[in-house]
């Protein structure tokens, strides 16, 4: 399927090889010399280091690898310094050189970034670990510990294109992935696991299991029955979706979709359905995001909010991509937007929240309307008035 297939650029042993993507070897070689300028070491130095963790680099595949040790080391080294050179390079950590045509030739970067994303296009997080900690540059002022001045490299590198959010600091990054490590024994295992950690709640609210919860009606449906939908903050986290029972307003960060936005989501859904029994974050976000979406009327309404940036071309098209992105994939233990759900639910089952919604809409939607609307009740009750005092003066 294409959203799981690079384009430009293999990475790993899966994908090695490939025709359309022999092209991008050359360049790898260039950045080979980069790094063995930069970091001072000689190609078999680096091959050795490798080699020392060919045995931990091959138990990370579930994939049988038909490779011999020299030719797989040699596409690790290669591949690994590709990745610190592009990462590098992005934040201009290092000069770009007039023959560098992923960051000359324009858009170039963008279909790297996107391939550099793909579950199936990775390598262990650990061995491009290994690899930066040979350059002598720090790259990052004010972490001097390696470990997460790498991290934060490489998720500024994806801010944009996976929407982890501004407002959501180094320091945050780095404790989240200390819970996940401190809890789990683990650490990061590639960088599609980064971009879902970077998503996710350092405090997850209340969780529900899937049986305990009713399902939501969609966008123009909770519109009708006078659930008002916000814009959350620019700076708001993907998942920080806001609930505000007392009236009724339902805010959600902006989204914006874009051509690669499908492989980004179905990637991380994918790792997520392998990996994680719980706290399925980006599964339920696109979970919530499907319930709200069912025809282009839906997105209609979060497009006019502003809460959808829709890059895709039209409406419908953006109505597929959520309509198809978990059909054959399963919930988890739990769903982190339950309490949203029970909390819409119960507005709406509210017969004075719809009434008074179809009265917002029919007679107050506009400043001249409402207007006409208040003219129209005046004139009704000075008739009123009238005619009691009529009757009044007959008697």
């Amino acid at each position: 399927m294409e959203a799981y297939t690079p384009r430009v650029v293999s990475i790993g042993p899966l994908h090695h090889g490939e025709e359309h993507l022999v092209a991008m070897e050359e360049h790898k070689l260039r950045y080979l010399q980069n790094f063995l300028s930069e970091s001072g070491k000689t190609l078999e130095e680096c091959v050795e280091i490798i080699s020392r963790e060919e045995k931990s680099a091959r138990d990370c595949y579930t994939e049988s690898i038909n490779m011999s040790s020299k030719e797989f080391v040699e596409m690790i080294l290669l591949d690994g310094c590709f990745i610190i050179e592009v990462i590098l390079g992005f934040r201009n950590c290092r000069t770009i050189k007039p023959d560098d045509r992923i960051f000359n030739k324009p858009g170039l970067i963008f279909d790297v970034r996107r391939d550099m994303a793909l579950l199936e296009n990775q390598l262990p997080f650990f061995l491009l670990l290994t690899l930066y900690r040979l350059l002598t540059v720090m790259a990052v002022p004010g972490h001097q510990n390696d470990y997460y001045s790498f991290l934060l490299l490489s998720v500024e590198f994806f801010k944009l294109y996976s929407q982890i959010p501004k407002a959501k600091s180094c320091e945050e990054i780095i404790e989240t992935i200390a819970k996940k490590a401190s809890s789990t024994d683990e650490e990061i295992k590639h960088l599609v696991e980064l971009l879902i950690v970077c998503q996710q709640p350092p405090s997850p609210s209340r969780l529900l299991k899937p049986s305990d919860f009713k399902l939501i009606p969609t966008a123009t449906k909770l519109h009708e029955e006078g659930v008002r939908f916000e814009l959350g903050s620019k700076n708001d986290p993907l998942l920080d979706i806001d609930y505000r029972r007392s009236d009724g307003v339902l805010k959600i960060p902006k989204l914006k979709l874009a051509h690669r936005c499908e492989s980004l989501f179905r990637n991380l859904i994918s790792f997520e359905q392998c990996h994680y029994l719980k706290g399925l974050y980006i599964t339920d976000y696109i979970f919530l995001m499907d319930q709200l979406i069912n025809t282009s009327k839906d997105v209609d309404v979060l497009v006019n909010k502003g809460i959808i940036d829709n890059w895709l071309g039209d409406n419908v098209a953006v109505t597929n991509l959520f309509n198809s992105l978990l059909i054959n994939t399963v919930g988890g233990d739990d769903f982190y937007f339950a309490g949203i759900f029970e909390g819409i639910n119960e507005y709406c089952n509210v017969p004075w929240n719809r009434w008074k919604a179809a009265l917002r809409r029919d007679y107050f939607s506009s400043p001249w309307r409402g207007a006409s609307t208040i003219a129209a009740v005046i004139l009704l009750l000075l008739t009123l008035i009238q005619t009691v005092f009529s009757i009044m003066s007959v008697k």
